[in-house]
């Protein structure tokens, strides 16, 4: 599962893990781990583009959706 977000300066992503995790999902999150990538990185703008790819047990959230609530 992946999710892809522009993001700009002092904006966050936060990765949530389940505290009900099964013993089958950590063996998953240690085994292929978690993957950050980014692009689209130009010098005239200001945002970057980040791909967030983590098992389905991993939530990914930006940062004000958690501070909204």
């Amino acid at each position: 599962m992946g999710l892809t977000v522009s993001r700009y300066e002092g904006e966050d992503i936060r990765l949530l893990f389940d505290e009900n995790m099964t013993a089958a999902e950590l063996d998953e999150l240690i085994r292929d781990g978690i993957t950050i990538s980014l692009s689209r990185v130009k010098p005239t703008q200001q945002h970057a583009r980040i791909m967030v790819q983590a098992p389905q047990s991993v939530m990914i959230v930006r940062g004000e959706l958690l501070r909204a609530t």
